[in-house]
């Protein structure tokens, strides 16, 4: 007698996953994802921090460079000139804190050649006109972007001990931020640089 044998097309014991260990793995595969999801969002974030410091430290530097070089090569004896109607008080109070727009002078051939720098607070630029008898010359030190917002700049001159005004030892004030970029507490944000320093004017004849 010959027997028939059948075989089956797939191995011996194979079952389907029950509805519980699919629930199960989709949950876990779940957890999985968020869990990636997050980390490339916080690593995200991190970079975003990174280059907000890092941008708004290298804005900083520049300004006070341009500020520092300038001041530097400017007349002793004449000093710096406010524009008075510039003035900018303490917050909350009736004291001057400084000016956004000074005349400094630079010697040349027995005489003096008037420089100014100003800052417009509209649009944080800071602009330098080497001589203001040619307004055409200015230069653009800074201005606001996405990465960086200037706040304020303020020029103010020095007392020595006796309380006499002395218009050679310029003091400068300025504070910018990241303008938001690293969505920072806009109350704490470490991306915010104070900057305040003095500078000697020391060029003459």
């Amino acid at each position: 007698m010959k027997f028939t044998h059948s075989y089956s097309s797939g191995p011996a014991g194979r079952r389907a996953f029950t509805l519980m260990e699919l629930m199960i793995a989709s949950v876990i595969g779940l957890v999985l994802a968020v869990g990636v999801v997050g980390l490339l969002l916080q690593a995200s974030a991190e970079q975003r921090r990174g280059l907000g410091d890092s941008t708004v430290e290298e804005k900083a530097y520049m300004l006070q460079t341009e500020i520092t070089a300038c001041l530097r090569s400017m007349s002793v004896n004449e000093g710096m000139q406010p524009n008075y109607t510039t003035a900018v008080d303490y917050p909350g109070t009736s004291n001057i804190m400084g000016y956004t727009s000074v005349n400094v002078f630079y010697p040349t051939n027995g005489s003096w050649i008037t420089a100014n720098i100003t800052f417009n607070s509209t649009n944080g630029q800071v602009i330098y006109t080497p001589n203001v008898l040619a307004s055409t010359s200015q230069i653009l030190w800074m201005t606001n972007g996405a990465t960086m917002l200037l706040t304020n700049l303020v020029f103010s001159p020095s007392f020595n001990s006796v309380g006499a005004q002395n218009n050679s030892l310029v003091n400068v004030q300025f504070q910018m931020n990241d303008n938001g970029y690293s969505n920072q507490n806009p109350t704490n944000n470490v991306a915010s640089v104070f900057r305040n320093f003095s500078v000697q004017m020391r060029n003459d004849f």
